[in-house]
């Protein structure tokens, strides 16, 4: 009989999680609770914050994997001379990525907490990567006008500065990560883009068609590896 596996992404304000067979779920770190996860008999964990949680999680299962980024996994060869201090979110995001297209270049993007960028050329081999503030560090990064409003139902030109404050930390976000996706285009002109994290459907629409919309290639990545190792 086979074993049931279930793989989780804790990041610094959400978890999401996923069997092989549901669709992605996602719970706030604050308003999270053990008894929402389903039963499994194995789990496969990528963790960059709330590690209090990932303890409580791990008396949950059988098996228990908290895995972290290596040099090589697959066709992937990561660029960072110290893989241990790339974010393991990134990692299985790149891996979940190349999954999907094999031997293709790629832009991986992530949009939480942080934005990250990571490139990987048609070898598999990482380029490298950027890590920018996410929306809601943009709204706080300015005591004056800062704000926990995450709004992005907003464009254009405003007339008071509260408005002027969120439209213009929506357009920085938008602006950096669309020129990030002009950069790497230019680069690689058969290069794939592929995008996941919180604000996805906030700001796909200000996006390229071409860009293509996961709900979270970390959990991918997390599948892909367990299916290497066994």
């Amino acid at each position: 009989m086979s074993q049931s596996n279930i793989y989780i992404d804790i990041g610094n304000s959400a978890i999401k999680w996923r069997t092989r067979e549901s669709d992605v779920y996602s719970k706030r770190v604050d308003e999270f609770l053990l008894s929402t996860l389903p039963q499994a008999d194995t789990a496969w964990v990528s963790a960059v914050a709330n590690l209090d949680i990932v303890e409580d999680i791990k008396s949950l299962f059988k098996e228990f994997h908290l895995l972290n980024s290596q040099k090589k996994c697959n066709n992937l060869l990561v660029a960072y001379d110290d893989p241990s201090s790339l974010g393991s979110d990134r990692f299985f995001a790149m891996l979940g990525a190349m999954n999907q297209f094999p031997k293709k270049p790629l832009l991986v993007i992530d949009t939480g907490t942080a934005t990250t960028f990571d490139v990987i050329d048609g070898d598999g081999i990482h380029q490298g990567g950027l890590i920018m503030p996410g929306l809601g560090a943009l709204r706080i990064s300015f005591s004056k006008f800062e704000t926990t409003d995450l709004s992005t139902n907003i464009d254009g030109l405003a007339s008071n500065t509260k408005d002027s404050w969120k439209n213009g930390t929506q357009a920085m976000l938008i602006s950096s990560i669309n020129n990030q996706i002009e950069k790497f285009n230019e680069m690689f002109s058969d290069g794939i883009v592929t995008i996941c994290g919180g604000f996805v459907d906030e700001i796909k629409n200000e996006l390229p068609n071409s860009v293509q919309i996961f709900d979270n290639l970390v959990l991918d990545g997390l599948e892909c590896y367990s299916q290497t190792v066994g």
